[in-house]
């Protein structure tokens, strides 16, 4: 009976967080029109809600969602030919050297196997669609997934470093590009060649004003043509609203596209 009661409970929260979600995607598409730029981004950002009656509390927070690299930037297209971004195998190469991982060329197999759509394997065991039935092959839609190359890598190699690396931090999967206002400290390092912990702190949790364009940033050129690699931009309007409250019971992640004015994916933790 209890655990009955407790997935009960859980639809009902689940239920509710629908309802708030609902209600939210018709407040941003209601207002998206206003926000369309980085200051109105970040006044969003620093803009919590809270929804308060005789029965219900929900705490709405927005948070930014392009802060890292997303993986499946590795491919691209040129023309009608699908290939692999250098500039990102080598910016995973560092990445991954950084962590001192022992065999970078198998993860970096096992990540470009994944991407594409075909079962021929660069390494072997490298295929995991050939070893996991369950894995779809194409486009590493969250961190979930992401995770089982980790855990891949390490059974075939029982080198546990590359779990030292702080993926977390540095991967996104809900936004092509990068926002360099709330990019992460740590990716940035990895991207900028000799950088130095002080130098992205001035750029990251140290900078005073909202970054409008790249002579915001006040560097080389040479640096800033490296950073161009990266997809990266001073505007991009994709949030991530996280509900919570006693009528959810849990927590309610909803990423929603400013500029598209939709719901990009839901999620709902207890």
């Amino acid at each position: 009976m209890q655990q009955a009661q407790i997935q009960i409970t859980s639809r009902q929260s689940f239920l509710q967080s629908l309802v708030f979600a609902s209600s939210i995607e018709n407040i941003l598409a209601k207002y998206a029109k206003d926000i369309n730029g980085s200051d109105e981004l970040s006044l969003l950002f620093d803009l919590p809600i809270d929804i308060k009656s005789q029965e219900v509390s929900a705490h709405i927070e927005f948070t930014p969602v392009a802060t890292g690299l997303n993986p499946n930037n590795m491919i691209k297209k040129v023309g009608k030919k699908i290939i692999f971004d250098a500039n990102y195998i080598l910016l995973f190469d560092k990445i991954l050297q950084d962590a001192n991982v022992l065999n970078k060329e198998l993860f970096l197999a096992l990540l470009e196997d994944s991407l594409d759509n075909d079962y021929e394997e660069r390494i072997p065991g490298s295929e995991i669609g050939l070893y996991n039935k369950r894995f779809a092959q194409g486009r590493i839609e969250n961190f979930q997934k992401f995770s089982l190359l980790l855990d891949r890598y390490v059974l075939l190699t029982k080198d546990e470093n590359i779990y030292k690396i702080p993926w977390k931090e540095i991967l996104s999967f809900n936004s092509q590009e990068i926002d360099f206002n709330y990019i992460s400290p740590k990716l940035l390092y990895y991207m900028l060649p000799f950088s130095d912990n002080e130098t992205v702190a001035k750029l990251t949790t140290q900078k005073n004003d909202i970054l409008k364009g790249w002579s915001d940033l006040h560097l080389p050129q040479e640096i800033v043509k490296e950073l161009k690699k990266y997809h990266i931009s001073f505007f991009v309007p994709i949030v991530e609203v996280q509900l919570s409250g006693s009528a959810i019971k849990g927590v309610t992640q909803i990423v929603y596209d400013i500029k598209k004015k939709k719901v990009v994916d839901i999620a709902f933790k207890q």
